[in-house]
């Protein structure tokens, strides 16, 4: 073993759970095989983000990879019309046009019919907050990135698992665990403006929403090294190796799992 070369590694700040997470999922795999340059600007862009929170230091190389990450993204991605109903959007949306009852005031004994059914499901700005808040709730499912979107899997996309579902608890601690405020900037680029343009643009993406990929491989490593902190604190030796060891079984085991169903 190139004992050198690991020094060199732990060096630059890449920590062997940095490591785990970003190669250890079948996402990163899929895009590498697709584009090896825009798998490697998700490795970069990874990295550079763990490194930005870790240090509090924002580096402003993140929305250069940012941009580069959405373009092949848009380029990918089916973007329709945020009033576009396809034919059984349009079936749903007389259904429930129907359901609506009459509605009407009366003033000097003439009688007004207010057409609140028209404005409540036709009106080109609700049609767009509806198809918004749709693709935000894409967006923000845990199921898209750790069960394969089941059981909103999108139409005309085939759903494939993305992160081992091990690092879902992970992700929610390493995502509590972030100092907004000292981050801001950071999450700006890579949380919160990925979101806003997929819920503009859509999530009907060939090589899945990449663009959240190091936000969320980035919050996964910090939740493990989160309750590593806590378990590493503790006196008994044999307790600390047992729990490491079985969560390293356990996601090897995990990730062939995901691996032979994606295969199937």
């Amino acid at each position: 073993m190139n004992f050198s070369f690991l020094g060199k590694v732990k060096k630059l700040g890449i920590t062997p759970v940095f490591l785990l997470v970003v190669f250890g999922n079948l996402w990163i795999w899929r895009v590498f095989k697709d584009n090896l340059l825009i798998g490697l600007f998700l490795v970069f862009s990874s990295f550079i983000l763990y490194r930005s929170i870790k240090t509090g230091e924002f580096k402003k190389v993140l929305i250069i990879f940012m941009l580069i990450l959405f373009a092949f993204q848009i380029n990918k991605t089916d973007v329709r019309s945020l009033t576009y109903l396809n034919e059984q959007e349009k079936i749903l949306q007389q259904q429930r046009l129907n359901e609506h009852p009459p509605v009407n005031i009366t003033l000097g004994g003439r009688t007004i019919w207010i057409p609140l059914a028209h404005w409540m499901e036709q009106r080109p700005e609700v049609l767009v907050l509806y198809r918004i808040q749709e693709n935000l709730g894409q967006v923000l499912s845990p199921n898209l990135y750790f069960f394969a979107n089941h059981p909103n899997e999108r139409v005309g996309i085939k759903e494939h698992e993305k992160f081992p579902y091990i690092l879902l608890p992970f992700f929610v601690i390493g995502l509590l665990s972030l100092k907004i405020g000292k981050n801001i900037s950071s999450l700006a680029v890579f949380l919160f403006a990925p979101i806003f343009l997929m819920g503009l643009f859509g999530t009907q993406i060939d090589v899945e929403p990449m663009s959240l990929f190091p936000f969320v491989a980035v919050s996964s490593v910090f939740g493990i090294e989160y309750v590593w902190g806590k378990v590493s604190k503790l006196k008994f030796l044999s307790i600390k190796t047992l729990t490491s060891g079985a969560f390293l079984i356990l996601y090897i085991l995990i990730f062939l799992q995901s691996y032979l169903f994606d295969k199937l």
